[in-house]
C-alpha cells in the first residue's frame, strides 16, 4: 500500500512521515509495525489510544452477541484506518483481529500536540482523514441493507472491489482474507448459504474463485444481482 492511497496520509503528510529531520517526537507514528496473524491490535472496551492504518494484511471487527459469541461487524484491507470511531467516546467499540501475518501503521492521537505542528494543520489532517473514511464507510455497509443472500453477497463483493480501486490497487481481484465464517457473520447469513451461493455466481460467469483469490468477470453482472434478485 503506497502512503499516497492510505487513509492515514493526510496526518502523515503534515507529520513529515515521521522522518528523521521532521522534529516529530518518537512513538508518534510509528511505521510498518508487523502483526501476527490471528493477533488483537485492541479489545471492545478498552480505551482509546491509536489509530491505526492497515499497510498489508487483512483484519475483522467483531462485538459480543447476546450469547456472547463473537460477531463480525466489518473487515479492514490495506489502506483502511481502524480504531477512529474511538475518537468519540474514548473507547473502542469493537476488537479487532488480524485474519492474516500483515503490517500497520500507529499514530498516538493522544501526542499530536507534542508533534510541533499547528492546532489548524492538525485539525485539517484530522477533517480529511474523517471525510474519506466516511465514504468508505458507507461503501462497505451497503451489501447489509439488502434483502436476500443473492444481493447481500454481490453488494458486498461490490463494495469490497469499489474500495481496493479507492486505494489504487485495482478492484478487479480481490484477496480474501476471511473465511466463508466470517463474511456469513457480517453478512448475517449461515455459513452454507455463502458457499452455495459463491459457486452459483462461479457457474453464472460472475466471478471467479481459485483459493482466496476472487477475481471479478461481470461488474454490470453483480451489479444487476444487487440491485434486482
Amino acid at each position: 500500500m503506497a502512503c499516497r492511497e492510505c487513509g492515514l496520509d493526510p496526518m502523515c503528510q503534515v507529520l513529515e512521515y515521521a522522518e528523521p529531520g521532521s522534529g516529530v517526537p518518537s512513538g508518534i507514528l510509528l511505521r510498518r509495525q508487523s502483526v501476527k496473524k490471528g493477533e488483537m491490535l485492541f479489545g471492545v472496551g478498552q480505551l482509546f489510544k491509536s489509530v491505526y492504518a492497515v499497510k498489508s494484511g487483512s483484519f475483522k471487527a467483531m462485538v459480543p452477541d447476546l450469547n456472547r459469541q463473537e460477531r463480525v461487524v466489518g473487515f479492514y484491507l490495506p489502506g483502511d484506518l481502524i480504531g477512529i470511531e474511538g475518537m468519540a467516546n474514548q473507547h473502542y467499540s469493537y476488537s479487532v483481529r488480524a485474519l492474516e501475518a500483515g503490517s500497520v501503521c500507529v499514530l498516538d492521537i493522544g501526542r499530536l500536540t507534542e508533534s510541533g505542528r499547528s492546532t489548524e494543520a492538525l485539525q485539517r489532517a484530522l477533517i480529511d482523514m474523517l471525510g474519506r473514511e466516511v465514504a468508505l464507510y458507507h461503501s462497505q455497509t451497503a451489501s447489509l441493507i439488502r434483502q436476500n443472500a443473492d444481493q447481500r453477497l454481490a453488494a458486498f463483493i461490490l463494495a469490497l472491489a469499489l474500495r481496493t480501486s479507492l486505494r489504487g490497487l485495482g478492484g478487479d481481484r480481490l484477496y480474501l482474507g476471511m473465511s466463508r465464517s466470517d463474511m456469513a457473520s457480517y453478512l448475517g447469513l449461515a455459513r452454507e448459504t455463502v458457499s452455495r451461493v459463491l459457486t452459483r455466481f462461479q457457474k453464472e460467469g460472475l466471478i471467479q474463485l481459485r483459493n482466496q483469490t476472487l477475481t471479478l468477470l461481470s461488474w454490470d453482472g453483480l451489479q444487476q444481482v444487487a440491485a434486482s434478485r
